[in-house]
């Protein structure tokens, strides 16, 4: 072991980079030689390491100073002092393997203090730099530096909007940092600072419980806008490869062929076929059938039949004994007053001859009092071994069930088993799973920390998907893809791109990083309802993603046959029109009622381009104006998508219809086989207003050669350019 003076930086150094500590200056800087740029705290010497400590008027937070550097082995050991130079019993090591600094605790007696904040200081990007940060958050957050409004995001790893994968990237002068870490008891803390005229983000780590590591990895130069999505996805599919959580589509279909069902299926959902509404006293409400089995048959035969609808994940929800999220664990029998057990099965039966996939809707992480089941001995207890309680919801006061006694409640013979036996669907959606956040469970009978938590909810999720065939639960996180096949949640909420987090309130923008790392080993869709006349900013979300979208709010019973939603809702006065794709005038579905043109146009669109791109990955995603209001996705089949989420119209270059111009909401999908457009000109033909196409080869060529091609045509003038003429169509045509 090697001591210095603590009045000269000590430094560690391979070919990629260089850690330096300075005792004398509290200071701590990183190199990345590649990219020729300094990470680090050497300004003015404040705290960048503080504990929390049990002291007589409760738990604080201490601010440490480096205090002294020793060589070991290679690597560098660091001692932490209080404001008093007092020792405060914890050392830190610093070790190089590779292009990354690996940190490591070292406390010198477990429980000296319950949580560390590392590099509080330092991992700092500039507006001036073009600083920028990417947080994992769902499908993924860009956040720049550049802003007037100082935030502080607290982000918990797996949390129900924390990180979704356990990493962070900062962006700066062309440099790219990829922070990772594998234990759920880290928090990213990641905020803005402003003072004065300079803005700049920080980035920074707790530790608890058992967290004890991170790394930093210094990623080198990335594009020359040097925010390179694209490298940090790279290279943190790289470490998804080495923990196993990548597991693509063509190693799930070796065992599940019929995972290929999922690419380009919507997801339609009625979530409260029968709705029993009990109050936190237990006391009944009210009980509403919003649809019978029956009533559920055929809205799946009128999209198959009437909008001629193909791939579809539909969802039946409320089937259950007692109603939506009434009496869990108790499910069965499917409830009378919607058909019983006989109606639900000749349900299935029905929705799996129109070709669809036949999904039911369950929850065995909420127990209820009133469930006939009802036993604390199922339930996650909280440290004062009280039962943990959950959300209130239509049946009352819900309790968490521990996640090992979870399992044991689905493997009951008449819970998972006879559902499977009596009802035949082709896979299962069991909620809440991957949604909650790690949880602990402090019952002497089965005690789980977070890491087991996680643990017995992917038993869960192989058990329930080894019955079945297919697996499915609420929002999705890294650490469920090897075991599951879609999820439901990640894509949008309600509409928007978070169900309570803000992008727009922060200056970020929402970018499908999580779909650039997994997207070819997981279906991946939105959640709850929405109004479809305030959907255009989600639709081209979904086309720049190439993911089809979920339709989770239709009407009640047979919704279609409501004469108060044909008509066409009206038009805005600005130029954004939220409802554009509700609109069928001239098109395909005119005369259709609201929710029917919505479905029509946009599967239209999504389905095909998810059904081409399912298996791979997104290996680009590019704003392409200053704003970061239009962007360009590159799959890494070639197929790209630009969408214009900007006021004004922007004007992008086709291979087959050359100048294409984009109005606000517009997109431009092109593929070999496939294009579509939401345009204001196409093929040397500039039109009124926009119109919605899209052209399919039927016969395996590309549209330049092929033979037999479809076009459909969803609103707007019907005139397409087409091979030196104009072709009209109407509604859909073969050309």
């Amino acid at each position: 072991m090697l001591m210095y003076d603590s009045n000269q930086p000590v430094s560690i150094e391979n070919k990629w980079i260089r850690f330096s500590l300075s005792a004398a200056g509290n200071a701590w800087w990183l190199d990345d030689k590649r990219a020729a740029v300094t990470w680090g705290h050497t300004r003015d010497g404040g705290a960048w390491v503080a504990v929390r400590r049990t002291t007589p008027p409760g738990e604080q937070w201490m601010p440490l100073a480096l205090h002294a550097v020793a060589e070991i082995d290679g690597a560098l050991r660091a001692r932490f002092a209080d404001a008093d130079g007092n020792d405060t019993a914890l050392a830190i090591v610093f070790r190089l393997i590779g292009d990354a600094l690996h940190v490591y605790l070292v406390p010198d007696q477990e429980g000296a203090f319950s949580a560390v904040q590392l590099f509080a200081r330092g991992l700092e990007a500039s507006a001036d730099e073009g600083g920028d940060a990417l947080v994992p958050i769902r499908m993924g957050l860009l956040l720049p530096a550049a802003g007037d409004a100082p935030f502080d995001l607290q982000l918990d790893t797996y949390a129900y909007e924390g990180v979704h994968m356990a990493m962070g990237g900062l962006f700066k002068s062309g440099a790219v940092l990829m922070a990772t870490w594998g234990d759920p008891y880290v928090r990213l803390n990641l905020s803005r600072v402003v003072e004065g005229d300079t803005a700049r983000l920080r980035m920074g780590f707790t530790l608890t419980r058992t967290a004890r590591s991170l790394a930093l990895r210094c990623l080198g130069p990335g594009d020359p806008s040097g925010r390179s999505l694209a490298a940090l996805a790279v290279a943190y599919r790289q470490r998804a490869e080495a923990l196993g959580y990548r597991v693509p589509w063509s190693e799930k279909r070796k065992e599940r062929p019929q995972v290929e069902r999922l690419f380009g299926a919507c997801n339609v959902k009625l979530w409260h076929a029968l709705a029993r509404r009990v109050d936190e006293n237990l006391v009944e409400q009210s009980v509403e059938v919003n649809w019978t089995f029956d009533e559920a048959a055929q809205i799946a035969e009128h999209l198959k039949h009437d909008l001629q609808l193909n791939g579809v994940l539909f969802h039946l929800g409320g089937w259950t004994r007692y109603g939506y999220d009434c009496r869990h664990p108790d499910i069965m029998p499917a409830n009378p007053e919607c058909g019983g057990d006989e109606g639900l099965a000749t349900c299935a039966r029905r929705v799996q001859a129109c070709g669809y996939l036949f999904c039911l809707h369950d929850n065995v992480q909420d127990m209820y009092r009133d469930a006939p089941s009802w036993d604390e001995k199922w339930l996650q207890k909280d440290l004062d071994g009280s039962p943990h309680k959950g959300g209130v919801w239509l049946g009352g006061q819900a309790y968490y069930t521990c996640a090992r006694e979870a399992v044991r409640l689905a493997q009951r013979p008449q819970n998972l088993p006879l559902v499977r036996d009596t009802i035949h669907p082709d896979l299962y959606f069991i909620d809440t799973t991957y949604a909650v956040g790690p949880q602990e469970c402090y019952d002497p009978r089965h005690p789980l920390t977070r890491q087991e938590d996680i643990h017995w909810k992917q038993v869960l999720s192989d058990y329930t998907r080894d019955l079945f065939g297919m697996f499915g639960s609420e929002c999705g996180r890294e650490w469920a893809v090897p075991h599951a096949d879609f999820f439901e949640g990640l894509a949008s909420v309600s509409g928007r791109y978070y169900h309570m987090l803000q992008p727009e309130a922060l200056g970020g923008r929402v970018v499908p990083f999580f779909d650039m790392v997994f997207r070819d080993c997981i279906a991946i869709h939105g959640k709850y309802g929405y109004n479809p006349g305030e959907m255009a900013e989600q639709v081209i979300h979904h086309v720049a993603m190439g993911r089809t979208l979920y339709y989770h709010s239709l009407g009640v019973h047979l919704y279609w046959q409501d004469p108060s939603t044909r008509d066409e809702l009206p038009f805005p006065d600005g130029p954004y029109d939220a409802a554009v794709f509700t609109r069928a005038y001239n098109g395909w579905a005119e005369g259709f009622c609201l929710w029917d043109r919505f479905i029509k146009n946009t599967h239209e669109v999504l389905g095909p381009l998810n059904a081409l791109t399912a298996e791979t990955l997104i290996e680009r995603y590019d704003f392409i104006d200053k704003a970061r209001l239009v962007r360009k996705t590159t799959f890494g089949n070639g197929v790209t998508a630009i969408v214009n989420g900007s006021d004004a119209s922007y004007a992008v270059t086709s291979a087959l219809g050359g100048e294409v111009r984009l109005p606000p909401y517009g997109f431009l999908v092109e593929a070999g086989s496939f294009v579509a457009f939401h345009a204001l000109s196409w093929g040397g033909v500039t039109y009124d207003g926009p119109v919605l196409f899209t052209l399919t080869s039927l016969d395996g060529h590309p549209l330049a050669e092929s033979g037999n091609v479809r076009v459909f045509h969803g609103f707007g003038d019907t005139a397409l350019a087409w091979r030196g003429g104009i072709v009209e169509v109407r509604r859909e045509q073969a050309v």
